[in-house]
């Protein structure tokens, strides 16, 4: 691969390459050491899409011994402009190459990163929103199977707050069609209160 590429790791929406809004190279399921998924509050006055206020995005804290699965993707350095304006919550942050344990083929570039948003605490009355976590758990479903959406739900913090149910209706902009069966597995996963 050329020097001018770069990696990412995905670990919510990215997971489901049909989110994805700029044409990638390529990409390989990996797990990552040294991080946890969680849910935080989505700060007001960066809303990027409508009707968010009081609503969940996801992120990853630093936890050394902890390790999530998700997607390395490969793209263009020019890319980086396009995915710095999605992912305007977050900071990118390097990943070393000895905490990639890949599944498929073993993919290594100069410039591999994950973005990490800053720290927004979620109060008990920040929701989930059902049309974001659907394309999370589509993408799961997809690269990892019954056992790594389960591994999702498992290895992500906050997943005690509430969803806000709008899969008839959905305010993610980037919102999924499930299948019948799809539909109905997610359904099956509740979070723990």
């Amino acid at each position: 691969m050329s020097n001018s590429n770069i990696a990412y790791f995905g670990y919510g929406s990215l997971v489901n390459l049909g989110s994805l809004q700029t044409p990638f190279i390529s990409a390989h399921r990996v797990t990552l050491k040294g991080w946890n998924r969680v849910w935080m509050a989505r700060p007001r006055e960066q809303d990027s899409f409508a009707s968010t206020d009081g609503l969940a995005f996801l992120s990853v804290v630093s936890a050394p011994e902890s390790k999530i699965d998700g997607m390395l993707i490969t793209d263009h350095a020019s890319s980086l402009p396009s995915l710095d304006q999605r992912e305007s919550l977050y900071t990118r942050v390097n990943i070393d190459q000895a905490d990639l344990h890949h599944h498929d083929e073993n993919i290594v570039l100069k410039d591999q990163f994950l973005y990490v948003a800053d720290e927004f605490p979620a109060p008990d009355e920040t929701k989930i929103l059902r049309s974001y976590l659907d394309v999370v758990m589509q993408g799961y479903l997809h690269h990892f199977g019954i056992e790594g959406l389960k591994n999702f739900f498992d290895t992500t913090m906050n997943f005690d707050l509430d969803i806000l149910e709008d899969r008839d209706n959905p305010l993610y902009p980037r919102a999924t069609q499930l299948t019948h069966a799809e539909n109905e597995t997610f359904n099956s996963f509740r979070p723990v209160k």
